[in-house]
């Protein structure tokens, strides 16, 4: 097989000129079709993540398709070049345009005519499934993906009735950049290699159902659309079992949409077994033990699942999965909170998603790399240790051990009242508007690791616990600071490890507050605010902007369920600086008013999130009981608008909304609709039976992008 070979703009320029457009029923210029194959397939080889080459790339592809005449082969490049680069708009446009092509290849076909160029049916549908994916994740587009799944189906049904060509689906292997074997010394065409094709069709089609499911009009068009998502999933894995895409999308589908926690378990822990690095797995897992309380368990799973993969042989993470380390945290912040109370969260939120925000977000290779040619990135690499030795440790001056410490990765929390992380027991829901005003004795959690204590050697719980906890601590980012960044990346993260799996046994000398969280993480926050100004990333601004609107609206919720109303207030301003006022934040805002009897204040601003968003079912059920909880003079209107709210709300988003069904069926009661009132109890108990610790997007590995 002929290497890959990377692209150099002097050579491709020369190429180009070379080439010349095809004559009536001539093939299109066989080094430039090889060329863009063999450029884009070793830039994807290489992560993708050069975006000064992806830049050239695209544009050296856009002159090409000007050279050639209906090439499939350079759309399709040009498909996933501009996909790299976040350009998801033309990158949709160039599918179609392939699919045109191929559309209008096999009409020729079919009358006797050839129609040159033009890929087989296997890639057709390997390039088809990967753009609805995109459209799916990104654009977020149901309709346009609907559309495209039924053209897929139809490319599946023709691939499924004929043997693939060897020589076509090789070039497909090679802009992958792989064999079907597994080997890159050659090409092998199995049965395996084409089932494996065809298993990722049905699974798009049936990725495009789920959502197509979960934002229906009605209850009959989401019971079609859940109903042929599942057909398109079960045949996914029957041809291919070890497909963990699909069976991670079966997870969520048969949790969320079906409210079938024995048959999403089943397969969620089959989809473990075959990998157990998803991140996005482990979440789902996570969530579905939390529906049958389960806490340990589902505590477990995800502290398995973020130490395994942030321990001594890190890899380079995606966007996708730093998003998801981040709701893994929060995740586990909210089953703390669920075992021992909101106390027992606030001891430990203060410095453990901050830390892993840090971690992922501040100093990682990737986020130098998005703006930085990759070849320039090795100056900044981190340095390592090399065979566990305590050499490093002899670079630190002694007042350098002195101020060192090493600040523990917990948890954060989650908003479980009713926000957009809204997972409130039904018992909680009765105390909307009248809340505790019980104060509780508050704590802070901090691990504190003498230097001269550090070790190379992995340490245990019962050594952090007996560790010297007098001293100042200097803050989360004692270990992300320029002067630590001398310490080996595997030390810093076996001592973080370590440190957080002693969080329950450390006691607390101080409330935590806005205000020191805010000093100690400054750096990073600014930072998210510079970097979302200077680089070109879009993917990566909005994902590291969002992951810190979401840690400080958490927090502000778990400020006002503790009755600290100020704090939750300036966790709220935090959030707006990340990202403005959106619905998000006006909910929040409204639930705090709420909490403090200002119910005016309260409704401005439900009213502010639904002038933004008028679906956000947070927002709906917030406003909705406050109208049902007014004095008997304003009851009637203010009845009748919770109503229509209410039934608005549970046919769109909130339809698996416990709390939006518990209110409705309270304003039926007060009207005498007694069969309206059984019905929309009875949906009620039944989402409450199934419903995780948090909402089932957070374990969407593409939720926030």
């Amino acid at each position: 097989m002929t290497p890959l070979q990377s692209f150099d703009p002097a050579t491709a320029a020369n190429i180009l000129r070379a080439a010349r457009f095809p004559k009536a029923g001539e093939h299109n210029d066989p080094n430039l079709i090889a060329y863009a194959e063999s450029s884009v397939a070793a830039w994807t080889k290489r992560g993708g993540s050069d975006r000064v080459q992806a830049r050239a790339l695209a544009d050296f592809l856009f002159k090409a398709s000007a050279k050639t005449y209906h090439s499939q082969q350079i759309l399709r490049c040009l498909m996933r070049v501009l996909a790299g680069l976040g350009n998801y708009v033309d990158a949709t446009r160039a599918l179609e345009s392939y699919l045109d092509i191929a559309a209008k290849g096999r009409v020729r076909a079919e009358k006797g005519s050839v129609f040159v160029d033009i890929d087989n049916e296997l890639v057709i549908v390997e390039v088809t499934s990967e753009g609805i994916m995109m459209i799916i994740k990104r654009l977020k587009d149901h309709e346009k993906a609907a559309k495209l799944s039924a053209t897929l189906k139809e490319w599946i049904s023709i691939s499924e009735s004929k043997t693939g060509s060897v020589s076509l689906v090789a070039v497909n292997e090679l802009q992958n950049g792989r064999s079907s074997n597994g080997h890159t010394n050659g090409f092998s065409v199995t049965e395996n290699s084409k089932d494996a094709i065809l298993s990722n069709g049905w699974s798009a089609i049936g990725a495009t159902y789920m959502f197509v499911a979960q934002g229906a009009l009605n209850r009959r068009k989401r019971d079609q659309a859940i109903t042929a998502s599942q057909e398109a999933f079960e045949k996914a894995v029957t041809l291919n079992e070890s497909n963990i895409e699909a069976l991670y999308m079966f997870s969520i589908l048969s949790g969320f949409l079906m409210k079938d926690v024995d048959l999403a378990l089943s397969i969620a822990e089959r989809a473990l077994a075959l990998g157990s690095n998803h991140l996005g797995v482990s979440h789902v897992l996570a969530l579905l033990l939390s529906t049958r309380q389960e806490y340990e368990k589902a505590m477990s799973v995800c502290e398995k699942a973020v130490y395994g993969l942030l321990g001594d042989s890190r890899r380079r993470l995606s966007l996708e999965e730093k998003r998801m380390v981040i709701q893994l945290r929060l995740s586990e912040v909210a089953l703390v909170e669920a075992m021992d109370g909101v106390e027992a969260a606030l001891n430990i939120v203060s410095e453990s998603v901050f830390n892993a925000y840090n971690d992922l977000f501040t100093w990682d290779e990737d986020t130098v790399e998005s703006q930085i040619h990759e070849a320039s990135t090795s100056a900044i690499a981190f340095p390592k240790s090399a065979n566990n030795s305590t050499n490093d440790l002899e670079k630190i001056s002694d007042s350098e051990k002195k101020r060192s410490a090493v600040a523990p990765i917990a948890q954060a929390p989650i908003i479980t009242t009713l926000s957009n992380e809204s997972n409130l027991s039904m018992a909680d829901s009765s105390n909307l508007v009248t809340p505790s005003n019980e104060q509780a004795s508050s704590k802070i959690v901090v691990d504190k690791i003498s230097q001269d204590l550090i070790a190379p050697s992995n340490l245990s719980p019962e050594i952090l616990s007996s560790l010297d906890t007098g001293a100042k601590s200097p803050g989360p980012r004692s270990l992300l600071s320029k002067k630590s960044l001398i310490f080996p990346k595997s030390l810093r993260r076996r001592l973080s490890d370590a440190s957080t799996m002693s969080r329950r046994s450390t006691t607390s000398k101080q409330f935590v507050t806005a205000a020191s969280i805010i000093e100690r993480n400054k750096g990073g926050a600014n930072r998210v605010l510079r970097n979302s100004m200077s680089t070109d990333d879009a993917e990566l601004k909005e994902v590291s902007m969002m992951c810190l609107r979401e840690i400080w609206l958490n927090l502000a919720g778990l400020f006002r369920r503790y009755d600290k109303w100020s704090e939750s207030a300036t966790s709220i301003g935090e959030a707006t600086r990340m990202g403005g006022a959106k619905e998000d934040t006006f909910t929040e805002r409204g639930f705090l008013m709420q909490a403090q009897g200002q119910m005016a204040d309260a409704i401005e601003a439900f009213e502010a999130a639904l002038t933004v968003s008028i679906d956000y079912h947070p927002a709906i059920v917030g406003l909705s009981n406050i109208l049902l909880n007014l004095p008997d003079k304003e009851q009637p209107m203010a009845r009748d608008r919770a109503c229509v709210l209410l039934e608005s709300c549970t046919n769109l988003e909130g339809w698996d909304c416990t709390e939006a069904w518990m209110l409705l069926g309270t304003a039926y009661e007060s009207i005498g609709a007694d069969l309206h009132v059984r019905e929309a109890l009875r949906r009620a108990i039944e989402l409450e039976e199934t419903r995780p610790i948090r909402r089932w997007q957070s374990a969407w590995m593409w939720d926030t992008i």
